[in-house]
């Protein structure tokens, strides 16, 4: 990523030279001769860092410093000078500028001055992006592996691992568990030590898709009031993973395409191309060969993202890591739901066996979590679990159950039967619950949730949202 900077400096000869040689170390550079003018392209410009030096006619370097941090406080400030006292370097400081700097033909200050501030606006970034993210989860040694098929696939997720440049292409039915393979990859690479940025192609607004992606400037549309880096850009050496890449709207697929190709962006509004160094990921449950031939996916982005393809075996190929991972769910459900179950007993292991899976491990996980939730002991049974589940498996250890209770699953998978009780719920929470209810017979697939309510992916992700 090239760090923008804004060189105030009001000698013209000074603010080329100094200029040329920041640019010579990758850096790029707008100036400005004066606090005046400085302050006019600060109002549609927002650099990473300005350079302002310190004695100028009319506006100061401090002057200027001042104002800055009224209009943009985030904004690091170096005060550069060739006759600055301690009294300039105190006050300088005073007023929130990054570093003092003197003047030098060699400008080795300058620049490890400017190293510091950009690490930590780096610092700064990876931090916000990071929030509460736990590595350890993705370990490898985490990860099931029981079954014949999965040890394979797992023999091949560790040479992509070794190779943390090539671009990505998961494929594998919808719950398989891509996204989650996709964090394995990047938390035991060499790029485990930056951001894994996740890009879910159909629930971002194909208006605001640029932006979220590629960023923009300051007065680059309505509402734009300050700089905002992309998703691609605080991905930095790291992973950005985009998620149904299928569903990317054609006009988009355009835009993405150039990226991979040039692996530069430039932000909506900005007259820079800013190159990035990520490593690209895509998932998707569909056949994209199908779909270019189709004309619905652009056969050029088809063959840059399908550089190695790995497809994420679904659970019916990999039975014996169903009760391992049943396990594993339970555990982490039951901590969450602050629930005394701690085991998987036999009629719910025989129920599980037997039953097809078709959401796979997403499918899995959410049966686990309700089963749990409706668990009053310390032992997980077959009748604790929905009754189409129950229905679907013919065993002695599960008799089919009723569907009377409130909000009970019917036996027909193809409905949903919820009570309403006048006077104590309201049309919001009848609502709410058809929504988890679908999603939960989609497996936890929101854009399969989504088709079925007839809703965009977007606007099933706001109706979830929590209402204030």
């Amino acid at each position: 990523m090239a760090w923008q900077l804004l060189l105030l400096e009001d000698e013209a000869s000074v603010r080329e030279a100094f200029a040329l040689r920041l640019r010579d170390h990758g850096y790029v550079v707008q100036t400005a001769g004066s606090g005046e003018e400085a302050l006019g392209l600060l109002r549609s410009f927002e650099p990473d860092v300005l350079i302002a030096d310190l004695v100028m006619p009319n506006l100061s370097g401090l002057d200027v410093l001042a104002r800055v941090k009224q209009m943009l406080p985030g904004l690091p400030v170096i005060v550069l000078t060739a006759r600055g006292t301690v009294k300039d370097a105190v006050e300088a400081m005073r007023l929130g500028a990054f570093d003092f700097v003197a003047k030098s033909i060699d400008m080795e200050d300058l620049l490890h001055t400017l190293r510091r501030a950009t690490e930590l606006l780096t610092l700064q970034r990876q931090v916000q992006l990071h929030s509460g993210q736990d590595a350890a989860r993705y370990a490898l040694d985490r990860v099931i592996a029981r079954s014949p098929v999965t040890k394979t696939f797992l023999a091949q997720l560790q040479e992509l691992i070794k190779n943390d440049r090539v671009t990505l292409l998961l494929q594998g039915e919808t719950g398989t568990g891509k996204q989650y393979m996709g964090r394995v990859i990047h938390y035991n690479s060499a790029r485990a030590g930056k951001p894994c940025v996740e890009v879910d192609c159909p629930s971002i607004p194909r208006d605001l898709f640029e932006s979220e992606l590629f960023g923009h400037e300051k007065g680059a549309f309505t509402g734009a009031t300050g700089r905002k880096c992309g998703l691609l850009e605080l991905a930095e050496g790291g992973t950005v993973f985009f998620d149904e890449i299928g569903d990317l709207p054609l006009g988009l697929q355009a835009k993405l395409l150039r990226v991979l190709e040039e692996r530069t962006i430039r932000r909506v509004g900005g007259a820079a191309n800013i190159p990035i160094d990520v490593r690209v990921m895509a998932a998707t449950n569909r056949n994209l060969k199908q779909a270019v031939a189709k004309g619905e996916f652009r056969e050029d982005l088809y063959f840059r993202l399908n550089v190695v393809t790995l497809v994420v075996p679904p659970l019916r190929e990999r039975r014996e890591d169903i009760i391992p991972l049943a396990e594993q769910f339970l555990t982490r459900s039951a901590l969450a739901l602050t629930k005394p179950v701690r085991t998987l007993g036999a009629s719910a292991q025989a129920l599980l066996r037997a039953y097809h899976l078709p959401g796979n491990v997403r499918e899995l996980s959410n049966l686990i979590e309700r089963a749990v939730l409706f668990c009053g002991g310390t032992t997980l049974e077959a009748a604790n679990f929905p009754g189409d589940v129950q229905q679907a498996v013919s065993t002695p250890e599960q008799p089919r159950a009723a569907a009377s209770a409130p909000g009970a699953v019917s036996p027909d998978p193809a409905q949903v039967h919820l009570s309403f009780q006048l006077g104590a719920q309201t049309l919001a929470d009848l609502e709410d619950r058809i929504i988890e209810e679908v999603l939960a017979r989609s497996g936890g697939n929101k854009t399969l949730a989504a088709k079925h309510l007839g809703v965009t992916r977007w606007m099933l992700d706001r109706r979830r949202k929590p209402r204030t």
